[in-house]
């Protein structure tokens, strides 16, 4: 199997989900997450800043798994697409809906 610019790419691009997924896992660079930085201390406060980035990066994680799988399986690429999406839309009903999400 011969991997073009493209595959290399996707497997970079994995490469960096991954690495931020995991720090998103542990509790670090939450700054990432788009409008955790404008929320005032107080507003942080009254977030579980540490949920919501365990679940983005369970997310991160499992999209470059999903990368992954699309460069070693490229004729599949339709399916690993359609379960990019349910995992984005699962990820996003699972946090609003979540008691977790505020302290």
């Amino acid at each position: 199997m011969e991997i073009g610019y493209n595959e290399w790419l996707a497997l970079i691009i994995g490469v960096i989900l991954m690495m931020t997924g995991s720090q998103l896992f542990r509790g670090k660079w939450l700054f990432l997450i788009a409008g955790y930085n404008t929320l005032s201390q107080s507003d942080k406060e009254k977030l579980n800043g540490k949920f919501i980035g365990r679940v983005i990066g369970i997310l991160l994680l499992l999209s470059s798994v999903i990368i992954g799988a699309m460069v070693l399986y490229p004729k599949g690429k339709t399916v690993w697409f359609i379960c990019q999406i349910l995992l984005i839309i699962i990820a996003m009903i699972y946090v609003n809906g979540s008691k977790r999400k505020n302290q």
